[in-house]
């Protein structure tokens, strides 16, 4: 148990530390980089806290986690946005400008809900609320090894010994993943898809603490988790993207229909040619062509998602994961 409890300690100094790293860019709108890196930091420090729960109270591992849920909320509201105006921007790069002027209608009101999650995600990190943080795990990792500290400040080992919950823990991951995924195969189930590429991420992340432990089988998996994490997150950005375009295709509408109304107030019927005048009539080809181009996009991801599922059951991957876990494979 003392190796475990040491790996626990090194590894929760060395995610806060990460994370108190990453705050100094983190409010930066045009560097795409530190939320994202943030958001993978604070997700491997809260996997962390579940990894090596035995080494805590309830108490402890309830304040902790709910520190790093109260972060991840505000780095994901804005890494959401970020995300949507990057995919949005690539498209319209590939369009002429009469074409791109609906997108970068959209865009533009992207940035000012970005703006808006930026305020609120700099309530979320400003120094003192970040010093608490930070004064907290340090807390968790000086619990987490006791007596042992001057040990920890060597070089990084991973633990040879995993109490049981731990394994349980690993397991049920694994159990989440396959479960999501008889739903998520299909093309349309977007919540099964997010639930899928959440139970993969978890699973990934549970494997990195825990793989040098549980043998070669775990690294294969976390490997697997790896690639099945990358494809669905790409699959979530065209599911956060869609929606986006959609609503500003009707927003447009409505504009119009509210313009030529006006326009023909007075009369009894309605003039074609007003119609075919609609001040935004140039925006809608762009937002209809770039649904076409997330469509595709999203169509292509998920094939590759299938196939890589396939794959990945046809080598046995996760029956050797659930046989290494000590489990009755299905």
């Amino acid at each position: 148990m003392e190796d475990f409890r040491l790996a626990a300690g090194q590894v929760i100094e060395l995610r806060v530390d990460q994370i108190v790293e990453l705050s100094r860019g983190l409010l930066d709108v045009t560097d795409p980089a530190p939320i994202e890196q943030m958001w993978l930091a604070l997700r491997r420090l809260r996997a962390a806290l579940e990894i090596f729960r035995p080494c805590f109270t309830k108490a402890q591992f309830r304040g902790g986690r709910d520190e790093v849920k109260f972060l991840v909320r505000a780095v994901g509201a804005r890494r959401e946005i970020d995300s949507v105006i990057r995919t949005l921007e690539e498209i319209g790069a590939e369009m002429g400008q009469a074409e791109s002027a609906g997108l970068t209608g959209a865009v533009d009101q992207l940035r000012r809900d970005q703006a808006d999650a930026n305020r609120r995600l700099a309530q979320a990190v400003h120094g003192r609320r970040l010093q608490a943080f930070s004064f907290r795990f340090e807390e968790l990792a000086g619990l987490a090894l006791g007596p042992d500290r001057e040990v920890a400040e060597g070089e990084y080992r991973s633990a040879r010994y995993l109490p049981p919950e731990t394994v349980k823990l690993v397991a049920r991951r694994l159990n989440r993943l396959r479960d999501a995924a008889s739903g998520a195969l299909e093309p349309d189930a977007v919540a099964d898809q997010k639930r899928m590429r959440v139970a993969a991420e978890r699973l990934r992340y549970a494997l990195e603490l825990t793989g040098d432990s549980l043998g070669t089988q775990a690294h294969t998996a976390r490997r697997a988790a790896r690639a099945l994490q990358e494809i669905l997150t790409e699959i979530w950005g065209c599911n956060l993207a869609i929606p986006v375009v959609r609503d500003k295709i009707s927003q447009l509408e409505k504009e119009d229909v509210r313009t030529v109304l006006t326009r023909a107030r007075g009369t009894r019927e309605l003039d074609p040619v007003l119609v075919q005048a609609a001040p935004n009539r140039a925006s809608y080809r762009g937002l209809e062509l770039s649904l076409v181009h997330l469509g595709a996009g999203r169509q292509m991801l998920f094939d590759r998602l299938k196939r890589l599922w396939m794959e990945q059951s046809r080598q046995g991957v996760w029956v050797a994961l659930e046989s290494s876990l000590g489990a009755p494979a299905r």
